[in-house]
């Protein structure tokens, strides 16, 4: 579970409603009693919703219907209602659509892709670079562990991957291999991968001291012939792919026998449509 502190829950809303709700004052709603309620226009999986419910409470706003994410609804579900003073429910309705229709669309994606990988390999995992939309890391991360997938790293602090760039400025290939054993013992017990780009380097540094190798931008069909290869040298090396991959060629990557696909095509997509109904009930 992927916890939202109040603060951050309180900046989302802020961010719409900085001081009062101009509109809703001008109008002078006052007292009146309103219900919310979203409903899917296409079907989607889920997210956001609790975090919703935290904002109904923080409005007094008493929910009345919720399904909970990672639920796969289909178009036309009404999934979520609740009930509360209308002026505080038009305060909130922007906030809370934006919220659940940003992650959902995520959601929606990353579930995608998992299905369609898990079809041809069931052992696969999918999950995603550190490339998603700025400030939106953890609703982000929520929306990809609820579509059943998860981040190749949290930041750059939880394990070690060393690109190209890395290696230019260890002085190539051949020394950054002979320097893993140290590497390895700065890194304090942490999982080591190495990316590379084409088959030669792939092969050169499989038989290391890795606990995995990512191939960048390589073909799949170049892949399925390298990964065997890779894993008669070392049967334990986990082999990640990389590189544009997508929802249209996801399954050509996960037939060449890796074990992980990294991508980060669930983070930018349109989000999910929810359609969103505020009715009076009654004024107090």
């Amino acid at each position: 579970m992927i916890y939202f502190t109040d603060s951050e829950i309180d900046q989302l809303i802020t961010e719409d409603l900085p001081y009062f709700d101009l509109t809703s004052l001008s109008v002078k709603l006052g007292s009146k009693v309103a219900r919310i309620s979203f409903t899917t226009r296409h079907s989607t999986v889920l997210c956001g919703t609790e975090e919703v419910i935290r904002i109904f409470e923080k409005f007094h706003i008493q929910p009345t219907l919720l399904s909970v994410s990672g639920e796969y609804i289909d178009e036309g579900i009404k999934f979520l209602e609740g009930e509360g003073l209308a002026k505080n429910i038009h305060s909130i309705w922007r906030v809370t659509a934006n919220l659940m229709e940003f992650s959902s669309g995520i959601a929606t994606r990353m579930r995608e892709l998992v299905t369609l990988a898990q079809a041809v390999n069931k052992d696969i995992s999918v999950v995603t670079t550190r490339k998603s939309q700025p400030f939106t890391k953890k609703l982000s991360l929520k929306a990809i562990q609820t579509g059943g997938g998860n981040a190749h790293r949290l930041g750059l602090s939880d394990t070690v991957l060393i690109f190209n760039n890395h290696i230019k400025f260890i002085g190539g290939l051949d020394m950054m291999i002979s320097k893993l054993p140290q590497i390895a013992k700065r890194a304090a017990g942490r999982s080591i991968t190495v990316e590379v780009q084409n088959s030669e380097d792939a092969l050169k540094i499989a038989g290391a001291q890795l606990d995995g190798i990512q191939l960048d931008k390589i073909p799949a069909g170049e892949l399925k012939k390298l990964v065997p290869k890779i894993r008669k040298i070392n049967p334990s090396l986990r082999i990640a792919a990389t590189g544009s991959i997508s929802a249209s060629n996801i399954q050509e990557f996960a037939d060449t026998g890796v074990d992980i696909i990294v991508t980060s095509f669930p983070y930018y997509g349109r989000p999910a449509d929810f359609q969103v109904n505020i009715e009076p009930v009654f004024d107090l």
